[in-house]
């Protein structure tokens, strides 16, 4: 009797166990892509948001609380480079370098190639009539 189950109680100790590590492997990279999905998620509309907002004058209000919470969220989600780029862009105002930072970061994240392109932003003057 003891010569078959020895190897069955090992065999069935084994797998328990190597589920369990399955398991928590797999847990742990599940987390890990929320965590990283969701700081893609921020810097995606952080960049949008400021990206939209230069080059526009006057911006309104709801414009102007969401490149604050933009901003925001850069400091808090960012790197270090993309952190020091806000910084200057709060003092400055000029969106420029914070922009590329974070388009060459976000782009290396989503495993897009890379390019040095000119950031340009398209503008078209809206004319609006007065309806009578």
């Amino acid at each position: 009797m003891s010569s078959w189950v020895t190897p069955l109680l090992t065999a069935i100790v084994a797998g328990f166990i190597g589920a369990w590590l399955t398991y928590a492997f797999a847990l742990r990279k599940d987390r890990e892509e929320r965590r990283r999905e969701r700081i893609v998620s921020h810097l995606i509309e952080a960049y949008r948001n400021i990206e939209f907002a230069s080059s526009r004058k006057p911006l309104t209000e709801d414009e102007k609380t969401r490149v604050e919470t933009s901003v925001a969220a850069i400091f808090l989600f960012g790197s270090k480079k993309a952190v020091n780029d806000a910084e200057d862009f709060v003092h400055s105002m000029d969106a420029e370098n914070l922009l590329r930072t974070l388009r060459n970061e976000l782009r290396n994240e989503l495993d897009l190639e890379p390019h040095d392109v000119k950031l340009l932003h398209l503008r078209f003057n809206r004319l609006t009539e007065d309806v009578k």
